[in-house]
């Protein structure tokens, strides 16, 4: 690409300098865009939309992506495609997000499909669909070209504990450990392994692994954790009993820092170093060395059993609730029908009347309270010329049916004495609207009946 401003802009970039890449950038597609070749108006708003995501600008962004993806011709559309998942995903809109990952993972092309898969994953997590966030993070964790298939690891054992699934977690667990992991991460995932054990019943075990993450005595254990250090304390003895599973913290070790995974065409993550054993050179298990890894889709649906007919009684109680509500509905419904057949509105015809009084009194909109006041403003301002100024107004008495109503009202003056005036008014869907005011004298009583 021939433009001063774009190479400018990458420099700023790669140095970390976004505010400034963003500028760059924006000022090669103002001047720069005329000449841009096939392709290079996707690889500018690519960039533009890395650095608005970089900088959390997440809405902007999200167009910047859009219009990356409008040159048919750049050819790393994958990546645009799970940067753009990836905003969505940090904007919650995780249905929206899925599709963009799934199109990446389509393409045979695409390098780095971790990234896709652990956006994947937090999507799904988000929607509470565990399972399919379980197969994303594992085939993140086995990636070969995932640098850091610790997070994937993690987010996949605390998948397992959702599900109730301890035995599974304690695996992933101990496949993070063989990273040789240190510091807060080793706590961690010290303090997660203990919490499965736990789960598990394995309460011995528990008590080793919460040991393993106070050991440097620079970690101390989460609430739930320590809950679940005492209860196994009291169990290592020889007392059992029934384990404790699913607890409301089972979802704590997830990890959302998904916006780590913008693909900007840079390694996201330094290669972790030193690992050896039966871990090959992509840093990722070896497949034929533990059965645990190769566990296909239909493994994780099938020892989920127990957890799908948790959520199949819930979804029998939403039934049972759902059914009450429309009942409740139904009942409400003939009320309000009722109510509507009765002369009943809102606002109420005494509203509508006294806030009619009250706004012409104040010198205001009045016209707003009589029905086809566009077509009658002639007829409806002589009327209002025989109105007196309200100081006080009081509906004495409304009679009315389903689509009429007539209100007696006495208005105070500001100067002393009481008029009395009749209202005739007509149903405005749910409300009332006035159609006459005359003036009422004792001598000459208003014929109040309704046709």
């Amino acid at each position: 690409m021939n433009s001063k401003h774009y190479e400018l802009a990458t420099q700023a970039y790669k140095a970390g300098d976004y505010p400034a890449a963003l500028k760059g950038f924006y000022q090669s597609v103002k001047e720069d865009y005329a000449s841009y070749l096939p392709g290079d108006s996707g690889l500018v708003f690519h960039r533009l939309g890395n650095c608005l995501l970089k900088m959390r600008n997440l809405k902007e962004a999200v167009g910047a992506y859009q219009k990356a993806l409008e040159d048919g011709a750049y050819n790393d559309r994958s990546g645009v495609y799970v940067n753009l998942g990836t905003t969505l995903n940090g904007l919650n809109r995780y249905t929206d997000a899925i599709p963009f990952f799934q199109q990446a993972l389509a393409d045979p092309g695409y390098g780095t499909p971790y990234r896709a898969q652990m956006g994947l994953g937090a999507a799904y997590t988000k929607l509470g669909k565990l399972i399919e966030a379980g197969t994303a993070f594992r085939d993140a964790a086995l990636d070969e070209s995932n640098p850091d298939p610790v997070k994937a690891l993690t987010n996949l054992g605390a998948t397992f504990s959702a599900l109730s699934r301890p035995q599974d977690a304690i695996e992933a667990y101990l496949a993070i450990l063989d990273f040789r992991v240190t510091g807060k991460t080793l706590n961690k995932t010290y303090e997660r392994l203990g919490q499965a054990y736990a789960a598990a019943g394995r309460y011995r075990e528990a008590v080793e692994s919460f040991d393993d993450a106070v050991r440097d005595g620079t970690y101390e254990l989460s609430a739930a954790a320590q809950a679940d250090l005492d209860r196994a304390l009291s169990l290592v003895g020889g007392q059992t009993t029934a384990p404790e599973v699913g607890n409301d913290d089972s979802m704590r070790g997830f990890d959302y820092s998904d916006m780590d995974y913008i693909d900007d065409q840079e390694p996201a993550y330094d290669d972790i170093a030193g690992v050896t054993g039966q871990y090959g050179a992509g840093n990722v298990p070896v497949a034929e060395n533990t059965g645990f890894f190769t566990a296909t889709e239909t493994d994780l649906i099938r020892h989920s059993k127990q957890h799908l007919r948790k959520e199949r009684k819930l979804r029998h109680t939403g039934l049972k609730v759902f059914l009450a509500l429309i009942v409740i509905l139904i009942v409400l419904l003939g009320a309000a029908v009722f109510a509507y057949w009765k002369g009943f509105g809102w606002p109420s015809q005494q509203t509508v009347v006294s806030d009619f009084f009250t706004t012409a009194a104040d010198g205001g909109d009045y016209y707003q309270y009589w029905v086809s006041s566009e077509e009658n403003k002639e007829e409806i301002d002589r009327i209002m010329d025989s109105v007196g100024t309200a100081e006080a107004v009081v509906v004495d008495g409304v009679v009315s049916n389903m689509n009429q109503s007539k209100a007696l009202v006495s208005v105070t003056l500001p100067e002393g004495g009481t008029v009395h005036y009749k209202v005739d008014l007509t149903r405005d869907f749910i409300s009332w609207k006035i159609v006459g005011v005359d003036i009422v004298f004792a001598s000459d009583p208003p014929d109040m009946t309704i046709e």
